[in-house]
């Protein structure tokens, strides 16, 4: 991938993108939605893998390898990328940012109508990824009107996943039509280099 990057093979990095997404979470859902009795279950597991999703993919927008703060002192130690992927303190979000931009975002809110940044990255994502379990009250199902019932605290994960899928597919529709020296594919490539980095 470096040498994608170093000699600007768009096609090449929009392909690995797409493999990485598909084989991580869009193939891994699609299994536990076509799964026998999955209508009885494995919402946990789906809006989990969502999760993961969405904290990822915000950090392609952003560019950052991490929505820890306290770890960019190590990554610091680990690798120091050229001047033009470097990351500035101003830059760097946590977690909770990064699910309130995903929500709030102008790509998103026809794909997530009413969605609440704050509520799914404390009732969802965090009672999921750290308790196996939602809180604040609320429930997933599938088969809802909406994908997102704030009123009676329901998530469809059916909806959600379909949504997710098509904000990635936005997404790389974005990449493949901007320039290699926009903004959008600057903070692309700098994730994707830390990436690199990291799986050294």
């Amino acid at each position: 991938m470096k040498r994608c990057l170093d000699s600007a093979e768009k096609d090449s990095l929009l392909q690995f993108i797409d493999e990485r997404y598909q084989e991580r979470f869009f193939d891994p859902i699609t299994k536990l939605m076509d799964s026998h009795g999955q209508l009885h279950g494995f919402g946990f597991a789906i809006m989990a893998l969502c999760s993961l999703l969405i904290e990822s993919l915000q950090c392609y927008r952003y560019g950052l390898p991490t929505t820890h703060d306290g770890e960019y002192a190590a990554l610091s130690r680990l690798f120091t990328p050229p001047i033009e992927y470097q990351i500035q303190p101003n830059e760097r979000r946590n977690g909770k940012t990064a699910f309130i931009d995903f929500f709030s975002s102008d790509a998103h809110r026809t794909l997530f109508p009413n969605v609440d940044g704050v509520v799914f990255y404390n009732a969802i994502r965090n009672g999921l990824l750290h308790q196996a379990q939602t809180k604040q009250g609320w429930r997933i199902r599938s088969d809802q009107p909406q994908v997102w019932n704030a009123s009676d605290k329901i998530v469809d994960r059916t909806k959600f996943a379909d949504a997710l899928k098509s904000a990635f597919e936005k997404y790389v529709e974005e990449l493949r039509a901007a320039a290699w020296d926009d903004d959008l594919w600057l903070k692309a490539r700098r994730k994707i280099l830390w990436l690199i980095q990291l799986s050294t």
